[in-house]
């Protein structure tokens, strides 16, 4: 079944970066954008694809950072929390223990 999985991620792999090859071919033709009076140089139009891309990437975790902390601090208080209970269950059963 491992064999399988990994000859299933390679297979992908492989198809992604297929894909990706051809997907650079097909957008070779130089461009030039415009946005409030700034214009960029001429350059593959892939290059301006692939830094949007990237750069969308970026400003998602930059903005899932106050989400991600503040779930980290719930969950160290929800850890805590199991924590006492487990001693007082703990607790409770050596009560119980010693009562019979």
């Amino acid at each position: 079944m491992l064999r399988l999985k990994r000859f299933l991620a390679f297979l992908a792999a492989i198809l992604l970066c297929a894909v990706i090859v051809v997907f650079v071919l097909e957008n070779l033709q130089k461009v030039q954008l415009a946005f409030l009076g700034w214009q960029t140089p001429e350059w593959p139009l892939v290059v301006f694809i692939t830094l949007s891309f990237v750069l969308g990437g970026v400003i998602g975790l930059l903005l899932s950072i106050p989400f991600r902390a503040r779930t980290r601090l719930h969950l160290s208080g929800l850890r805590s929390e199991v924590s006492r209970f487990r001693k007082e269950n703990q607790a409770l059963r050596d009560q119980s223990l010693k009562t019979q």
